[in-house]
């Protein structure tokens, strides 16, 4: 009887370690610090001008940056642990400005250098325009092409972030409409995607404002993704959701613990996230209208998740 009582102990506490009994709940809790050194100028200070996007665009080690929404881009002249920003419009050079516009940096051809991806105000044709480098990775030389976005339904006032949603090693699309999201599954190649409609990928996510700027990265360093969404325009708070799912089927369960220190409460005029001191994990830009550029620094968990497994459960066995 005794032995029956102890089994039947264990496998309740093995449905709630393993999420048999249903999601496993948001437990990750982030600390952030205000860095005021690291942050950029914020362009377009006289109006809505933000919608920021990192990446590498001279191939230096470090995260340059572009403003979507005013096309104005800086080149960072520090280090990766220390950024400095100057402003230099030749790392866009050839792109042209589309009104209100957002940008997505990614290789989505994997020839490792960035190619671009323009939200639009009203894509009454396709929702993105597409820029490819056909340049090197230190030097972008820009060439519109139509044919990565054509198949994709309009939309307007999108914004767009490309990362690997579902861990199969290619980028997916995840897409902020006015009013929605919709996300597109890679079920093409790294060098060729081809976009499917998978909503999936987005389950928990929930849009209450019109114009929306999502960001993906691994906050609490447990191998998958998360997501800060932030306002444009104005519009809605920031809102972190930690993948509280895998990284190949993510399921999004809002968090705001995960954004201890950050001022959520904002006019955001968009959000970006990269690891602006080269400490391994990534930081957060908020583009704040009055109040600029602000960058939060990504201080880690404060409480750790403890990854559980079957081996820890026929551990409780074993010590019987």
């Amino acid at each position: 009887m005794r032995s029956l009582r102890w089994l039947s102990v264990v496998l309740v506490l093995a449905f709630h370690v393993i999420g048999v009994a249903g999601p496993r709940p948001a437990v990750a809790q982030i600390h952030w610090t205000v860095a005021p050194e690291f942050a950029p100028p914020a362009a377009g200070s006289a109006g809505p001008g933000g919608d920021p996007e990192f990446g590498d665009l001279d191939a230096d080690g470090d995260y340059d940056l572009i403003y979507g929404a005013v096309l104005q881009s800086y080149r960072n002249l520090g280090t990766p642990e220390a950024p400095s920003w100057e402003e230099d419009s030749s790392l866009i050079e050839g792109v042209e400005y589309l009104q209100c516009m957002t940008a997505c940096l990614a290789d989505l051809d994997a020839d490792g250098d960035l190619d671009l991806s323009a939200g639009l105000l009203y894509g009454e044709a396709f929702p993105l325009w597409y820029w490819v480098n056909v340049g090197t990775p230190a030097e972008p030389v820009w060439q519109l092409q139509y044919s990565m976005y054509e198949d994709l339904p309009p939309g307007n006032w999108t914004c767009p972030e490309l990362a690997d949603l579902d861990g199969d090693g290619d980028l997916d699309l995840m897409l902020a409409v006015a009013w929605g999201l919709r996300v597109y599954r890679n079920e093409g190649t790294p060098e060729a995607p081809s976009w499917e409609r998978d909503d999936g990928l987005a389950e928990g996510i929930s849009v209450s404002h019109a114009y929306v700027h999502p960001s993906a990265g691994d906050l609490d360093g447990d191998g998958d993704l998360d997501l800060v969404i932030g306002g444009r325009w104005g519009e809605g708070p920031i809102v972190c959701y930690e993948n509280v799912g895998t990284p190949q089927a993510p399921l999004w369960a809002e968090n705001e613990s995960m954004l201890e220190g950050v001022d959520r409460d904002v006019e955001g005029n968009g959000v970006d996230l990269a690891d602006l001191d080269a400490d391994g994990d990534p930081d957060l830009l908020s583009r704040q209208s009055p109040g600029g550029a602000v960058v939060y620094l990504n201080c880690g968990p404060i409480t750790p998740v403890e990854p559980t497994t079957w081996g820890r459960i026929k551990g409780l066995f074993r010590e019987r």
